[in-house]
């Protein structure tokens, strides 16, 4: 009979990387010497650290299991192997305890974990000893940060100071994921990089100070366009920016006037970010003054190796009308999506989604566009997606293969530009053609989670007629269950609202 320690060292890795933390260690740790040699391995491998985001997780439930093992790990060898750590507060309130965890006594004394190095907080409830935590971990600890918050509450004060500091030379982050988009719609969080409001500002400031000279890779997703002004004065080391706006750029505080002077500056940023290679941005368009915003953003970036763009326009205003309806295609991405100078430009993918006629979209027009323009045929750019999406009059327009949704008679998903082709959620009726979606719903929707099921189409009609209907619908030697399979899927919910998703 064979046996599990038959296996190979790789074959066992591999199995002990697909149990959690927590099974890895109940379950297998003091089998034998060698099994704990390839669980401290496991421990050591990229992504695959001690990781809290079990539903429902409570202070009480974390106490009484999962705090007793974590202080255990710290006694054992497995400490000095773990690299990544990430609390999810998404539906728990393990953020609260961050600091226990980490630390024995107080903050930056007795550390259980020295090799840790990458951390993720994400969806978490800001409070002072998180953001103690947080400061003492950058500075002294990790390279890399993942960090989004729920909600700020009263620390604003301390949260700007933190910022400050993430973008300051204290801070030893080499990659940086920051998400000041979700429940910050304060605008003095956005502006607490500015020299008027940096607390050194007031006495005898050297700007060369505040810069943060280890970082090289920053993922940011924010509201105001104020916020990524000020980050390039201080990140002079950077070489890879990703920037996501929640919704379009949004210009406040400033007024039109100062934003029109400002993209009158034809400058650029090699001289604030000369190591920058890669630069992707994610916005919606949604007026002129927007456009001229974007094209002044591209042109200070036109010295980068690859560029990534990703622009949607929803409901436009009567003022972009104009823009928005000219035709899309290869004309419109040279002087719309691109820098007027793409010297050093050798990978460009853009995606871009917008509400348009069906009667404006000639799809094979759009995509021979590609093949008679001389800037696309220099560098082989000319494999370009078109396709219009007849339910909700969008054209996509893309660089790279799309997977073209099948649509059919029920699909009810309304998602943004943004989340196409990744949708996470989607609304679909409970049509005699749902068949055909489910079969390929695997292929279709590899990212969908959450399916709400409407029940709009048997509302009409007595409950006989409805039960009659619904038998017929759902005749399993109509149907070859085998075919479906919804493996992704986690979440079914059925009932009459029509309310979509987004």
């Amino acid at each position: 009979m064979s046996k599990l320690e038959a296996l190979p060292n790789e074959i066992l890795i591999l199995i002990f990387c697909n149990l959690s933390w927590f099974e890895r260690t109940i379950s297998l740790w003091s089998l034998n010497a060698r099994f704990n040699f390839l669980i401290c391995l496991t421990f050591s491998i990229d992504e695959n650290g001690i990781i809290f985001n079990q539903p429902g997780l409570s202070y009480k439930k974390c106490y009484s299991g999962s705090f007793p093992l974590i202080s255990n790990l710290s006694t054992l060898s497995i400490a000095s192997f773990v690299r990544h750590m990430h609390f999810d507060g998404t539906n728990s309130n393990v953020c609260d305890l961050i600091h226990k965890l980490l630390f024995h006594n107080n903050f930056g004394e007795g550390f259980h974990y020295p090799n840790l190095k990458s951390l993720v907080v994400s969806e978490c409830l800001l409070s002072e000893p998180l953001i103690k935590s947080l400061s003492w971990l950058i500075e002294n600890q990790l390279y890399k940060l993942t960090l989004s918050f729920e909600k700020v509450g009263k620390q604003t004060v301390m949260l700007k100071k933190f910022i400050n500091k993430l973008f300051s030379r204290q801070n030893q982050l080499v990659s940086l994921r920051l998400d000041i988009a979700n429940g910050m719609c304060d605008i003095d969080i956005h502006q607490c990089l500015s020299l008027s409001s940096y607390p050194y500002s007031r006495v005898t400031f050297n700007k060369r100070e505040s810069y943060c000279l280890s970082l090289r890779y920053l993922h940011i997703h924010l509201i105001y366009t104020c916020f990524l002004e000020h980050i390039i004065e201080c990140i002079p080391a950077l070489e890879q920016m990703s920037v996501n706006f929640k919704s379009s750029m949004n210009m406040e505080p400033r007024s039109t006037t100062d934003i029109e002077t400002l993209i009158k500056s034809n400058g650029t940023w090699f001289d604030k970010l000369p190591k920058l290679e890669s630069f992707s941005l994610k916005t919606l368009i949604c007026d002129a003054l927007q456009f001229a915003y974007l094209k002044w953003l591209l042109n200070n970036v036109n010295y980068i190796r690859k560029l990534k763009i990703r622009l949607g326009g929803n409901e436009v205003s009567n003022e972009t009308t104009t823009i928005w309806n000219l035709l899309v295609d290869a004309n419109f991405i040279r002087q719309y999506c691109m820098p007027d100078i793409c010297k050093n430009l050798t990978n460009f993918d853009f995606y871009i989604a917008f509400k348009c006629e069906l009667l404006s979209v000639n799809t094979v027009k759009i995509i021979n566009s590609f093949k008679i323009h001389p800037f696309f045929i220099d560098r082989q750019w000319t494999n370009v997606t078109c396709f219009f999406d007849p339910i909700l009059s969008y054209q996509h327009l893309s660089s790279s293969i799309v997977n073209q949704l099948q649509f059919y008679n029920g699909l009810r998903y309304y998602p943004n530009f943004s989340t196409w082709p990744y949708i996470r959620r989607i609304s679909i009726d409970l049509h005699p053609s749902i068949y055909s979606l489910l079969q390929r719903f695997d292929q279709l929707f590899p990212n969908v989670w959450y399916i709400k099921v409407n029940m709009i189409y048997f509302r009409n009609g007595d409950e006989s007629d409805r039960s009659a209907q619904l038998r017929v619908l759902f005749e399993t030697e109509r149907w070859n269950l085998i075919n479906i399979q919804l493996s992704y899927v986690t979440r079914l919910d059925f009932g009459f609202c029509s309310k979509c998703l987004d």
